[in-house]
């Protein structure tokens, strides 16, 4: 009989000590990014894993956050430590994360903006655009290179891991293209101050040809897969998104 009462005291505490954490559908839930630190006296509630990297097609690098803060919440935690985010292949362009949940009261201020490092990427000042062209590591060997093109001038050379940026001191509609057996475009209205990130890339095509890919890259995705490609082979591994969400 007492070891009943004392199991069932037990599981009330820890009934009670979750509960504790509960958190409404709008409460504030902070990332953390690889590079940052969760604070010390923050309760971890568990770890969860979101997105898929290798089959889905149709995610964006800030939905997941969004889904990994989602489920945090639900599990009554306020912050999300990242502490693995896998890159997408190019077929899938999606991310996947691993990462700690933790309650903390209150919410340090963080400055999660990012440090500005790789070629300037993610800063741009006023007076002209910034465009950041890149190529993902391919998995398919031996795949060529391609030249991309802003009218009849070459502006970047879209080999395996490659990366190079441009600058754009004229507003208005502008279209880059690039050609191998076929041609494709990618037009942008472009504004100053303003970054923007091309991701490059060969597809399939009719007759087993290999077409390009010039692909704009939207919000933090486009500015972590840049700097992806701007490390070092010695430091190339998976744990490189040091900066944003």
């Amino acid at each position: 009989m007492k070891r009943f009462i004392f199991f069932a005291l037990h599981v009330i505490l820890l009934s009670l000590a979750l509960n504790s954490y509960a958190q409404s559908g709008t409460s504030e839930v902070v990332a953390l990014p690889l590079r940052m630190e969760a604070p010390a006296g923050a309760k971890k509630l568990g770890n969860i894993t979101v997105g898929n990297n290798a089959t889905a097609t149709t995610c964006d690098y800030e939905a997941l956050i969004d889904t990994a803060k989602s489920e945090a919440r639900a599990m009554g935690g306020n912050m999300v430590k990242i502490t693995e985010l896998v890159a997408p292949v190019f077929i899938s362009k999606c991310y996947k994360i691993k990462a700690d949940v933790y309650y903390a009261d209150p919410i340090p201020k963080y400055d999660i903006a990012g440090k500005k490092g790789a070629d300037n990427a993610g800063s741009s000042p006023g007076n002209y655009a910034t465009i950041y062209f890149y190529r993902l590591k391919d998995t398919t060997a031996f795949v060529s290179a391609y030249d991309v093109h802003m009218g009849d001038s070459v502006i970047y050379r879209a080999k395996s891991r490659s990366h190079d940026s441009v600058r754009i001191y004229k507003e208005g509609p502008l279209t880059l293209w690039a050609k191998t057996g076929q041609r494709v475009e990618l037009k942008l209205d472009v504004k100053t101050g303003t970054n923007y990130y091309v991701r490059c890339g060969l597809v399939k095509g009719e007759l087993v040809r290999m077409v390009p890919v010039l692909e704009q890259v939207q919000g933090g995705a486009g500015e972590a897969e840049y700097r992806h490609t701007v490390k070092t082979k010695k430091d190339n591994d998976l744990r490189y998104l040091q900066q944003i969400h």
